[in-house]
């Protein structure tokens, strides 16, 4: 005797679909849209129980609730998803992905602004000791330094070897080519010449002088 095996009738997806639909908005406490639609019978709640609420139309209230459920399971589906696996898919890449943050780049030490300033000062000065404040480096570099042998006293030393005879001040002044030249001798002051006007009443007046002492003589000539 052989048993029949019981067959066991399974929904359809859409079935499926709307029983978890259902569930789903029982959970979320809109038993009176279910009721409202035929979904479930009337939970017994008449509306003289409660004041009547100002409420907006039946597919207001849908979209308002669907949206409701719809942030509480993770957001809308995405746009690219054709069926309930594609979605599933995508919602788990997208789980990985904020699961899995990119891996930040291994940041290299580097020495902090004074301390990178410390080192170039301590190269650019040296063993050079530096004060306490601005001020204090400041008078200390201020204080006169040692003469060095500079270039004038080099200059001095080739100049005593090649003229060993000759004296060399170093405190006299610099001389040039021209300096070295023998000053010239000065201009005799310009006579000054008397103008003709001048020149000819000169002549007339000396003229005149011996005419008269001429005409004297003849006249004592005379009286004799």
């Amino acid at each position: 005797m052989t048993d029949a095996k019981a067959t066991l009738t399974r929904d359809g997806t859409m079935q499926v679909t709307a029983k978890e639909g259902i569930d789903m908005l029982k959970k979320e406490g809109c038993n009176r849209l279910l009721a409202a639609q035929g979904l479930i019978s009337d939970v017994g709640n008449s509306s003289s129980d409660k004041p009547g609420l100002p409420r907006d139309g039946t597919m207001a209230v849908t979209a308002k609730e669907g949206e409701a459920v719809l942030d509480s399971l993770g957001g809308k589906p995405d746009v690219d998803a054709a069926t309930r696996g594609q979605q599933k898919k995508i919602e788990a890449i997208q789980k990985e992905t904020k699961e899995d943050p990119p891996a930040k780049k291994p940041k290299l030490a580097k020495d902090g602004t004074m301390v990178a300033t410390a080192k170039e000062g301590k190269a650019l000065v040296g063993g050079e000791k530096l004060g306490d404040t601005r001020q204090e480096t400041k008078r200390k570099s201020d204080k006169p330094q040692p003469k060095r042998e500079g270039t004038i006293a080099k200059a001095v030393q080739e100049a005593k070897t090649l003229f060993p005879d000759a004296e060399i001040d170093v405190t006299e002044g610099r001389r040039t080519r021209s300096g070295n030249k023998p000053s010239p001798r000065p201009a005799k002051p310009a006579v000054k010449r008397a103008g003709t006007m001048q020149k000819t009443a000169k002549e007339g007046k000396e003229f005149l002088k011996r005419k008269e002492e001429s005409d004297t003589k003849e006249e004592e000539k005379n009286d004799a």
